[in-house]
């Protein structure tokens, strides 16, 4: 769709260069390329974008999901699209505030194509608050993870003992061998000696962050 009026909110600089020239290409008005939180803010006052395109992981500070609920705030029609490397938000840290309605959640490395990025964009534009189902609640061997095995799950990949995690959580080793147990059978890793079953929890961990190992 032309000339639909977009802010690109991405904190890495090549992705945020290319992207935004892909996107320029296929005849979108990219008002503002920001690395920041504050930056998406003073864009959207700037420029008034109708759809906001949002990395999830911004770094230190707020979330892709805090300053989509920020610009929100400000215009509640605007067209939400996250396009990161997470196959699940939970990745990042557990006490995420949920998306925005409407948000459309792209995962970097399915997609194949800038056009296909540009139907999602236009999509958001069109029907902005448009009730939408989520790629980690389908399907996928988190979408049946609690959030609790979410974060056990990051802790191991962090390198922390069994102890170390029952410690800080204030439970018994025993609870969290039983809870590893459960996350091997999510992530369907066999019980068996030939395989180093936390080594399988950390790779899994890193391959739905879009980071292999």
């Amino acid at each position: 769709m032309k000339n639909v009026r977009l802010i690109l909110v991405e904190d890495d600089a090549f992705t945020r260069a290319t992207l935004g020239d892909a996107l320029a290409h296929q005849g979108f008005d990219i008002r503002a390329r920001v690395a920041t939180a504050s930056e998406a803010l003073v864009a959207q006052k700037d420029f008034d974008p109708q759809v906001a395109i949002l990395d999830l992981d911004l770094g230190i500070g707020p979330t892709g999901i805090d300053v989509a609920i920020a610009l929100r705030s400000r215009n509640p029609k605007i067209g939400i699209v996250f396009l990161t490397t997470y196959k699940d938000p939970r990745l990042i840290e557990s006490n995420l505030p949920k998306l925005p309605e409407g948000a459309i959640y792209l995962n970097k490395m399915e997609m194949n194509s800038t056009s296909t990025i540009a139907m999602q964009i236009s999509l958001a534009y069109l029907k902005p608050l448009a009730k939408r189902s989520f790629p980690w609640t389908r399907s996928g061997p988190l979408a049946t993870m609690s959030t609790i095995q979410i974060e056990i799950m990051k802790e191991i990949a962090e390198g922390l003992s069994t102890t170390e995690i029952a410690r800080s959580r204030g439970v018994t080793e025993q609870a969290i061998d039983k809870s590893i147990s459960r996350i091997l059978k999510h992530l369907g890793i066999p019980k068996s000696a030939d395989t180093n079953q936390r080594v399988q929890i950390v790779r899994a961990y890193f391959e739905n962050k879009g980071q292999g190992v």
